[in-house]
């Protein structure tokens, strides 16, 4: 598209980071996903994926869901409180540009781990700000990996939050 032959410029998605942010609770050991929907949007939401990668795993689902999976949540405030309380947070669609989910999770300084697709590669740095990766066994090693080591969570999650910041701030 020659973007920068027209000095044009790229507006990215913005996450409030005065509204999404680290708050002063303790993170409980437990994978948090948001997603509408998400059994029934499987094709780009790979929740299939999820279900194999979390097995065993203590998990909490926040969206609307017809089935009753999960639920969305019933404020922004309480939204943000369950980032800020998640120790990982497991992004794994497979067809999203950029999953604001994920930019709001790392903005409330949440480690992530997530699928390589779509832009995801050029906001994630495996291993400094989040892991990224498309073999499901390896997320899963990673989700793992962050369970047990509060001292990686912390470093990570706030290079994810320094992130979001430097690039995704209103």
């Amino acid at each position: 598209w020659k973007i920068n032959s027209f000095n044009q410029q790229i507006v990215h998605h913005a996450v409030d980071v005065d509204l999404f942010r680290p708050l002063d609770i303790d993170r409980s050991p437990v994978i948090l996903t948001v997603a509408n929907d998400f059994k029934n949007r499987d094709y780009c939401l790979n929740y299939s994926g999820w279900e194999r990668i979390t097995e065993g795993l203590d998990t909490k689902v926040v969206g609307s869901s017809p089935d009753g999976f999960s639920e969305p949540a019933p404020s922004v405030e309480k939204l943000v409180e369950d980032y800020a309380s998640a120790q990982v947070y497991l992004n794994t669609t497979t067809v999203s540009p950029i999953p604001t989910s994920l930019l709001e999770a790392m903005a409330c300084g949440c480690t992530v781990v997530t699928t390589a697709t779509c832009m995801i590669p050029e906001v994630i740095d495996n291993g400094v700000n989040g892991y990224i990766s498309n073999d499901e066994s390896e997320l899963s090693s990673y989700i793992k990996k962050l369970l047990s080591d509060e001292t990686l969570r912390k470093e990570m999650g706030s290079r994810a939050r320094d992130t979001i910041k430097e690039k995704f701030s209103e």
